[in-house]
């Protein structure tokens, strides 16, 4: 990827689902920092030790999946729903908000014109809203990824053939 930006082809090169522990692999052989990390954010699974370390080198991380998936847990949560309503705004808009809010950019997809419209009104949310959406993955049961492989090694979730452990993605 490197060699396409002396073509001037390309602008920068990004990665996807880097780790701490792939990307510190990755920049001791790599002559340019990667200018994002794209990996799945949201509040279930906020990954602030990533994000700080992405910043700390520079490099800019974008949210897939902010919303979650079919059945995400956060449309039904009471945290996100109460927030939406003090606000004025969706479920939705108030993830994208506190994503957006946090430095993050995100990649929400939608195939409705009224949600993609939505989706790009994203508004600041106060505080007390921001710290409650922040620390939803305290609560029992919400610290996980809402994306799951269904690959496994030696009955070790796994992922393009790593486990998530060799993947260093502390996460099960």
């Amino acid at each position: 990827m490197e060699k396409l930006l002396e073509t001037g082809k390309v602008k920068s090169v990004g990665v996807s689902n880097f780790s701490i522990k792939t990307l510190e692999v990755l920049l001791q052989e790599a002559k340019i920092v990667p200018a994002v990390n794209q990996v799945q954010m949201h509040p279930c699974l906020p990954q602030r030790d990533l994000t700080e370390y992405c910043s700390a080198k520079g490099i800019h991380i974008t949210a897939y999946s902010p919303l979650g998936q079919v059945n995400s847990p956060f449309f039904a949560d009471e945290t996100i729903n109460r927030v939406a309503e003090k606000s004025g705004i969706t479920a939705a808009q108030v993830l994208l908000s506190w994503a957006v809010q946090r430095g993050t950019s995100v990649i929400p997809k939608s195939e409705k014109e009224e949600r993609l419209k939505n989706n790009i009104a994203i508004v600041q949310l106060d505080d007390e809203d921001f710290e409650a959406v922040e620390n939803l993955h305290k609560q029992p049961g919400m610290n996980r990824q809402l994306i799951y492989s269904k690959t496994f090694i030696d009955g070790k979730r796994a992922q393009w053939g790593w486990t998530f452990e060799q993947l260093g993605w502390e996460y099960e």
